[in-house]
């Protein structure tokens, strides 16, 4: 799998500095409790990306929400094993645990997995709770097929002192798991060891005559 140079770290973390954009309004003065109408569009077309596989679709998503000592993944660091398994598999059950484990230790709220697609052209639509301490939400869906490419968010703030964020409008890209080494979307299972870190993906088959493009949207809507 071709590794990332120096351009495409300061790239992911120019992309990641205006992620968290388009808040616009907030609710001063709002409970402590609130919920949020989540809808993530994904295009996994020839509009976003230069190739595509056969059977091009999404898995299952998961989505939670947290506080600001949790984080699902950093440009830079190395992926939990259970972001890893939603990006080389699919699966959650991994992930859920640790997820488990998080609200033990009071650092997770309430998450939700939502069936995945049948295509590279998506919507997923569902409600997520929050409350005044777990007011960050993170998700993730695997490209699939793919080695361990996978798109989502992490710590996307809803709640601002004590106002709840209105809206909030988060561009989604493409990430390398730095948990397996094929080069190809079909390629057989390579796991790398050790671990590398998670990426932006810069894979030729999403470089497009203007660079790197955001294969969809996510957006918070207030539910009041």
């Amino acid at each position: 799998m071709p590794r990332r140079n120096n351009r495409f770290r300061q790239a992911a973390r120019h992309l990641l500095a205006a992620a968290v954009l388009a808040a616009t309004s907030a609710v001063p003065g709002a409970a402590q409790d609130a919920a949020y109408s989540v809808t993530v569009t994904l295009n996994w077309s020839t509009d976003t990306a230069a190739t595509l596989p056969e059977g091009a679709h999404w898995s299952r998503l998961i989505a939670f929400a947290h506080s600001d000592r949790y984080q699902l993944f950093k440009d830079g660091d190395t992926a939990s094993s259970g972001l890893a398994l939603v990006a080389t598999n699919g699966r959650t059950g991994v992930l859920e645990a640790e997820l488990t484990e998080g609200a033990r230790r009071g650092r997770v709220g309430e998450h939700i997995v939502v069936p995945g697609s049948e295509g590279g052209v998506a919507t997923f639509g569902f409600t997520l709770p929050v409350t005044e301490k777990h007011h960050f939400v993170s998700l993730a869906t695997m490209l699939a097929p793919s080695p361990d490419w996978f798109s989502g968010v992490s710590g996307v703030r809803l709640r601002s002192e004590d106002a709840w964020r209105e809206q909030v409008s988060v561009p989604l890209w493409v990430w390398d798991a730095g948990a397996d080494s094929g080069p190809e979307f079909s390629s057989s299972n390579a796991p790398t060891q050790p671990r590398q870190s998670v990426r932006l993906l810069t894979h030729p088959a999403f470089l497009q005559t203007d660079g790197l493009r955001p294969v969809g949207t996510v957006v918070f809507d207030l539910l009041r």
